[in-house]
C-alpha cells in the first residue's frame, strides 16, 4: 500500500510473538510432525492466531477514533456538496473545486476506511485480491485528486488575484481542470493497482495474517514510492507555498505593484458597475475594499485547508521516506506511529468541512439551513407580507399529539 503502508505480518510475526513459548513438552512430538514451529495442533495454532490478532485495548482506542472520523467525514463532505448545489450564489470556480474534493474525501472515508482499519487492527486482508486492487487503488487516486485540487485552487487564485488581466477564470475551465485532475490521479495510481495481490504468510490453510501487497521486486517498491512522495508532497507543497506567499503579499501589502494591478482591476470593475451616480468614487472605494476583504477571508480558509493537509500527510510520507531509504527498523513505538499516522489521513479528509463551516459565512449558512430544515419561497410566490424576505422555516409544532411544520415569514429589516 504507498499511501498508508502497512507493516508486512513477516515483521510483525517476530517482534510480536516472540513472548509465546516453543511448546515441545510432548514426548510423541518431533519436529519432523510439527506444522507449525509452535509444534502444536493445528486448532490450537489457529486459536492462537485468533487471539493474537483479537484488538487490543488502544486498537479499540482507534476503532473508535475511525469511527468518529467515518460519521464526521461523510456528513460533512456530504454537506459540502449540497450546500454549493441548493445556493446558486455558491457556484463559483473555487467552490467547484472545492465540490472535488469534498467527493475525493466522501470516496476515501465510505469506499477505503473500513476494509484498511480493519486491515491495520487484525494484519489481515479478508476482502480477497479483487477489493485489494481496488480499494488501495482508489485510495490513492482520491488522495492524488485532494493534492491535485489544493494545486489547482492555489494556481487559480495566484492567477486571479496577483495577474487578474492576464488569465480569466470560469466555471468550463474548472471542469476542464477538475477532470484533467482526475485523469492525472487515476494514471498515477495505475502500476500499483497492476501489481497487487494477496499473499498468505502461514503454513496452516487459513485468512488470518494475508496480507495485500506489491508483486514487483523491493527496488521498484522503493522507486514507486519515492515517486509518490515527490509527486503528491513535495512538489505540489512547494509550489503551493510560493503561490499562497504570493497572494498574501498581493491581498495584506497594498503598496507593492501586484496590489495596485489588482486594486486597479477591482475598481474598474466597480466603477462599470456604478458608473454616472452621485459619490461613485467612494462607493467604488468602499466596494473594492469589501472585495479585498472577502478574497482575504476566502485565502485564510484555503490556506487552513493546505496546511491541515500537509501537517495530516507529513508523517505517513516521512515514515515511508525514513523506510525506504533509512531502513527504518520495525518496533512496538513506530507501529502505533504507523497506525496513527494512517488515522491523521483519514482525519484529513473529515476535517475541510470543519474548516468550511468555521471561516466561511455562506457555508455555515448553508449547514444550519440543512439541519434547521429551512426552506426558500419564489420570488413570485403570493404572500401576505409581500415587502418581506420570504423565508419558510419549520417549526415543531405540538397539535393533536402530532408535529407539524408551520411557515412564518421574516420581514426584512
Amino acid at each position: 500500500m504507498s499511501i498508508l503502508p502497512t507493516d508486512p505480518p513477516s515483521i510483525i510475526y517476530e517482534t510480536r510473538w516472540d513472548n509465546w513459548t516453543y511448546n515441545n513438552s510432548s514426548a510423541n512430538n518431533t519436529k519432523s510432525d510439527c506444522t507449525n514451529e509452535y509444534c502444536v495442533s493445528d486448532e490450537d495454532y489457529l486459536a492462537m492466531i485468533e487471539e493474537y490478532i483479537f484488538p487490543s485495548t488502544y486498537e479499540w482506542i482507534l476503532i473508535s477514533l475511525h469511527l468518529t472520523v467515518f460519521v464526521v467525514g461523510l456528513v460533512g463532505n456530504a454537506l459540502v456538496c449540497v450546500s454549493v448545489y441548493r445556493n446558486h450564489s455558491m457556484r463559483t470556480v473555487t467552490n467547484y473545486f472545492i465540490v472535488n474534493l469534498a467527493v475525493a474525501d466522501f470516496m476515501v472515508i465510505l469506499i477505503c476506511l473500513p476494509p484498511t482499519v480493519l486491515w491495520d487492527v487484525t494484519k489481515t486482508w479478508f476482502f480477497g485480491r479483487i477489493t485489494c486492487k481496488l480499494v488501495l487503488y482508489l485510495q490513492n487516486v482520491s488522495v492524488g485528486v485532494s493534492v491535485l485540487t489544493l494545486t489547482f485552487i492555489s494556481v487559480d487564485r495566484w492567477y486571479a488575484i496577483c495577474h487578474p488581466l492576464s488569465f480569466k477564470s470560469t466555471a468550463s475551465r474548472a471542469k476542464t481542470s477538475i477532470l484533467l485532475i482526475w485523469l492525472i490521479s487515476v494514471l498515477i495510481g495505475l502500476p500499483e493497482a497492476i501489481v497487487l495481490d494477496t499473499r498468505r504468510s502461514l503454513p496452516v490453510e487459513t485468512t488470518y495474517l494475508t496480507d495485500c501487497t506489491h508483486t514487483w521486486s523491493e527496488t521498484s517498491t522503493r522507486v514507486y514510492q519515492l515517486f509518490l512522495i515527490l509527486v503528491l508532497y513535495v512538489a505540489p507543497f512547494t509550489l503551493m507555498a510560493f503561490t499562497y506567499y504570493q497572494i498574501t503579499r498581493v491581498l495584506w501589502n497594498k503598496n507593492i505593484p501586484g496590489a495596485s494591478e489588482t486594486n486597479h482591476h477591482l475598481s474598474r470593475v466597480c466603477g462599470n458597475k456604478i458608473g454616472g451616480r452621485m459619490g461613485a468614487v467612494r462607493t467604488t472605494s468602499t466596494s473594492c475594499e469589501g472585495q479585498i476583504r472577502s478574497r482575504r477571508k476566502a485565502s485564510k480558509m484555503l490556506m487552513a485547508v493546505v496546511v491541515m493537509f500537509s501537517l495530516c500527510y507529513l508523517p505517513v510520507h516521512l515514515i515511508n521516506l525514513l523506510r525506504y531509504t533509512a531502513g527504518l527498523p520495525q518496533t512496538p513505538a513506530t507501529t502505533v506511529a504507523s497506525l496513527l499516522s494512517h488515522w491523521l489521513c483519514y482525519a484529513n479528509s473529515a476535517v475541510n468541512p470543519i474548516i468550511y463551516n468555521i471561516m466561511n459565512g455562506k457555508f455555515r449558512k448553508e449547514f444550519k439551513n440543512t439541519f434547521t430544515c429551512q426552506c426558500h419561497i419564489s420570488a413570485n410566490t403570493q404572500a401576505p407580507c409581500p415587502t418581506a424576505t420570504r423565508e419558510c422555516m419549520s417549526w415543531r409544532t405540538f397539535l393533536n399529539g402530532h408535529y407539524q411544520s408551520l411557515c412564518r415569514c421574516l420581514v426584512a429589516v
